[in-house]
């Protein structure tokens, strides 16, 4: 499909910069699917035809992907019963609504948007800035305007040309805010509205907060419900904790529903900084000391640098050695000036 769409484009006699805006946004696009396929639990679709209200099927419709099959299943529908019934052709799928269908249809296989919705010229960019300036997110009125381009193209769109602008812009470092009880009230009331997928607009919705602080505040808190974790790691979570590593790789937040009360940053913090077999347990050396000091003249107190120029000391590890070093310096002073004043 992503083959297809591109020849055409390149046959079309676009500009080199159109092209690469496609090509960009189509990356941006399938790196947000992949991330999703990632991160959610897979629901499976159900096989019997028979429609369920319960909470795992409501699960199933909004979590799986369109395959392959679906998407010809839906054209043909379409070509048959036309794009007005899509009551009629949301019966023939068993985990499928009648909006889903219509906006899989409108949104990605209507034949007149497959080569015109994925070019934009710098004239339609300027053009969409001064409409959503004026119109905010109405993105169907929006749409009227741009032939052969749905809402969904307009609305990704403009989010990455926000995005760009954003990273256009100097960052200052600066340590990040506590979420306040209002936005992960707004964050929860958001993603039970429009779901975990589109993490650039719910990030839109909450001024201040970027779509991976969204994510991570998403799975890493609000979405887990158990407890988090509070006391020491007995050796059995341990064991199951380095037995998923070697399964499944680094993989944190599904390594985490296998360790109950545990979330994935905590996971990912108890490997690296106590059971990555790579960790160096050996005294400190001279030399070592040496490159603690130099590194952090150079970096301060951002350990994770510092632990790149320590090959083999974690970041838990180096902070450790840092502010022992620090103590006894001190009750050495201290030490000196009580003996100088006798």
């Amino acid at each position: 499909m992503v083959m297809s769409v591109s020849s055409s484009v390149a046959t079309n006699g676009v500009t080199k910069r159109e092209r690469l805006d496609y090509l960009i946004e189509r990356g941006d696009l399938l790196a947000n699917c992949q991330q999703e396929r990632q991160l959610l639990v897979v629901c499976r679709p159900r096989t019997s035809l028979s429609r369920d209200t319960s909470p795992s099927s409501v699960c199933t419709t909004r979590c799986s992907s369109w395959t392959l099959e679906e998407d010809k299943k839906l054209e043909e529908l379409v070509q048959q019963l036309g794009d007005k019934s899509w009551s009629t052709i949301a019966l023939e799928f068993s985990t499928r609504d009648r909006k889903q269908c219509r906006e899989r249809f409108v949104n990605y296989l209507a034949p007149s948007r497959t080569s015109v919705s994925s070019t934009w010229s710098s004239k339609d960019d300027e053009k969409l800035l001064q409409l959503q300036s004026q119109l905010k997110s109405r993105w169907s009125e929006i749409a009227r305007a741009f032939h052969g381009k749905s809402a969904e193209n307009v609305k990704n769109r403009c989010l990455l040309m926000a995005r760009r602008a954003a990273e256009k812009r100097p960052r200052r470092r600066r340590p990040p805010e506590r979420w306040t009880v209002a936005e992960k009230e707004k964050l929860r009331a958001l993603v039970e509205k429009h779901g975990a997928k589109n993490w650039l607009f719910l990030a839109s919705q909450l001024p201040g907060r970027t779509d991976l602080q969204c994510l991570q505040q998403w799975y890493r808190v609000l979405k887990n419900k158990g407890v988090k974790g509070r006391g020491t790691w007995t050796k059995m979570a341990d064991q199951v904790l380095m037995e998923k590593v070697a399964e499944i790789g680094k993989k944190w937040t599904q390594i985490a529903m296998f360790l109950p009360g545990r979330v994935g940053n905590q996971c990912r913090e108890r490997f690296v900084n106590h059971l990555d077999p790579s960790i160096n347990t050996a005294p400190w050396t001279e030399a070592e000391d040496a490159l603690l000091t130099k590194a952090v003249k150079k970096h301060a107190t951002q350990w994770s640098l510092i632990a790149k120029e320590l090959p083999g000391r974690c970041s838990n590890s180096i902070k450790n050695r840092y502010y022992s070093r620090e103590r006894r310096r001190m009750l050495t002073s201290a030490f000196s000036s009580a003996q100088s004043l006798k």
